[in-house]
């Protein structure tokens, strides 16, 4: 998520919450970071055998909703994003 911390350091000017630092342009940032690489290494993965499935609904799901839990949390989301990103994988 570090390209929404500087979209929306350099351009955010609305704020999810009065007291958080999170805004609402920085959140699009980050949701369409995500896919970029995800778009990048699942393909890859799959062709190794890493990954079984190339089922990319379920993947954009988990990054779409990961993004936006992401703009509403403002305490352990780096420990707490990352599992719920992989129990939708697991969904």
């Amino acid at each position: 998520m570090f390209v929404a911390s500087m979209v929306g350091h350099k351009y955010g000017v609305l704020r999810w919450s009065k007291t958080g630092k999170k805004t609402t342009e920085g959140t699009p940032a980050g949701i369409t970071s995500v896919p970029a690489a995800c778009l990048v290494l699942v393909p890859l993965l799959a062709s190794t055998g890493y990954i079984l499935t190339q089922h990319w609904l379920p993947v954009l799901i988990a990054m779409t909703t990961s993004g936006l839990l992401e703009a509403y949390t403002t305490q352990l989301d780096n420990a707490f994003i990352p599992l719920v990103f992989y129990s939708l994988l697991c969904l």
